[in-house]
Parts: structure tokens; sequence; C-alpha cells
């Protein structure tokens, strides 16, 4: 099952542990302990994007335009991750 994920991160592509749970036919909790399993062997590292507001850009011109910003985990694979798959 590990061995899927990698394969799946090294196909690309974003997935919501949600669809990935899914996809593999097992709960979304097994999902996210795989994820950190593979995270604490260094098969895979965290990329953390953010989505911030550019306010200048909005129409309306106000700051309460931005409710918040997303914040996204990503993951990628570490060389070891790529060499594994």
């Amino acid at each position: 099952m590990l061995m899927k994920i990698l394969k799946r991160l090294k196909d690309g592509g974003i997935y919501s542990n949600k669809a990935m749970a899914r996809e593999l036919g097992v709960e979304e909790a097994v999902i996210e302990q795989m994820i950190l399993q593979l995270q604490q062997l260094k098969y895979i590292e965290k990329d953390v994007m953010t989505s911030d507001c550019d306010c200048g850009s909005c129409s309306s011109k106000k700051k309460s335009c931005c409710k918040s910003n997303a914040k996204i985990d990503l993951w990628r694979l570490t060389e070891k991750g790529k060499r594994a798959v």
C-alpha cells in the first residue's frame, strides 16, 4: 500500500487524502497514517503552499475581501522516494 502511494505521488497530480482513500479502498485515517510513515522514513517531504490574497487586485478594494488564507500541504518524493519507485 505504501508503494501505491509513492507511485501516485510520482505520477503527479493533486489528491486529497479522502480521494486517495476512496481510490485505494481504505479509510482516510489509514492514508494519513501511511503518509506520516512515508515522511518519517524520508520517502516524502512536505512542501507547504499558501494562497495569499492580494487585495490590491480585488474589485472591492477592501481589506475585508480576504476572509482567510488557504494553507495546502503538498507532498513530494525525496531522492530516496524516487529511487524506491
